[in-house]
C-alpha cells in the first residue's frame, strides 16, 4: 500500500530548473534585442541567467538600464567567465570574425527563441543561433550555428541556412531556398522559392530575389540584380 503523507509529513521535494549562465558577446543595439528574447523567455521560465557583457568598445550603459546586465569586460576576456555565449552581432561577416577570435575558448548556448516565435516542428537551430519576435520558422527548415532569424522574418519550409546566416527584419524567404554560410538576406527582402544563393552573398534591403545568387555577390532592387551592375556608368 502507497504511504499516506499527513500534514507532518514533510513535502517532497520539487526539482527546480537552473538558469544556465550565459555572457552577451556584443553590446550595440541587437545585443538590447536578443536580451529582450532572454527576457520574455525567463518570464515563462528561468531558463538563463545573463553574468554580463563583453564588448571592446564602452557600452552605452542607456539600452540596458534596470535590466541587471553590465559590461564587465572585452571579448578576450571570454576565457574568465564561466558562462555560455551568445553572439550579439547583427551583420553575419561579425559573428564569423569574433567566433574565430573566440576559438574553443568558450562554449556556444544553446538556441535562444523569443516566445512568441513560430518555430515548427522538425526545425534544427545551430548552437548560438536567435530567433526573435513573431519571426516564423516553418517546418523542416535549418540554420547553421550563430544564425540569426531577426523579428517579424519567415523562412519557408524545408529551407536550408550555413553558419552565421542572417535573415532580417520583416524579410520573407519562401519554400526550399539553399543559402551558404555567412549569407545576409536584409530587411524586407523577398527570396522566392528554391532559389540557391551561394557562401557569403548579400541580398540588400527590399530586394526581390526571383533567380540563384552566386557565392560573394551583393543584389539589390526588383527584380535583384547585382548591385555592381545596377550602378550607373558614365559615357
Amino acid at each position: 500500500m502507497a504511504a499516506l503523507r499527513t500534514a507532518q509529513s514533510p513535502s517532497p521535494e520539487v526539482s527546480k530548473p537552473h538558469p544556465a549562465p550565459l555572457v552577451l558577446v556584443g553590446g550595440g543595439g541587437h545585443a538590447s534585442d536578443v536580451l529582450q528574447a532572454i527576457e520574455a523567455a525567463n518570464a515563462l521560465a528561468p531558463m538563463w541567467r545573463v553574468v554580463g557583457i563583453l564588448d571592446d568598445d564602452v557600452v552605452d550603459q542607456r539600452r540596458f538600464a534596470g535590466r541587471a546586465v553590465e559590461q564587465i569586460g572585452t571579448v578576450d576576456d571570454i576565457g574568465n567567465v564561466d558562462a555560455c555565449f551568445v553572439l550579439c552581432l547583427g551583420w553575419p561577416w561579425a559573428r564569423e570574425a569574433v567566433a574565430r577570435r573566440i576559438g574553443d575558448r568558450a562554449q556556444a548556448a544553446p538556441p535562444i527563441v523569443h516566445p512568441s516565435a513560430d518555430v515548427a516542428v522538425g526545425v534544427e537551430l545551430g548552437l548560438g543561433s536567435i530567433v526573435l519576435g513573431n519571426a516564423h520558422v516553418s517546418p523542416m527548415v535549418r540554420f547553421g550555428m550563430h544564425s540569426l532569424v531577426s523579428y517579424v522574418a519567415s523562412v519557408g519550409h524545408d529551407c536550408s541556412f550555413g553558419g552565421f546566416a542572417s535573415v532580417m527584419p520583416g524579410a520573407a524567404v519562401s519554400g526550399d531556398v539553399t543559402a551558404g554560410e555567412g549569407v545576409l538576406v536584409g530587411t524586407g527582402a523577398v527570396v522566392r522559392e528554391g532559389v540557391r544563393i551561394g557562401d557569403r552573398a548579400r541580398i540588400g534591403a527590399g530586394a526581390v530575389v526571383v533567380g540563384d545568387v552566386g557565392g560573394g555577390l551583393t543584389v539589390v532592387g526588383v527584380p535583384a540584380r547585382s548591385a555592381e551592375a545596377s550602378r550607373p556608368h558614365n559615357a
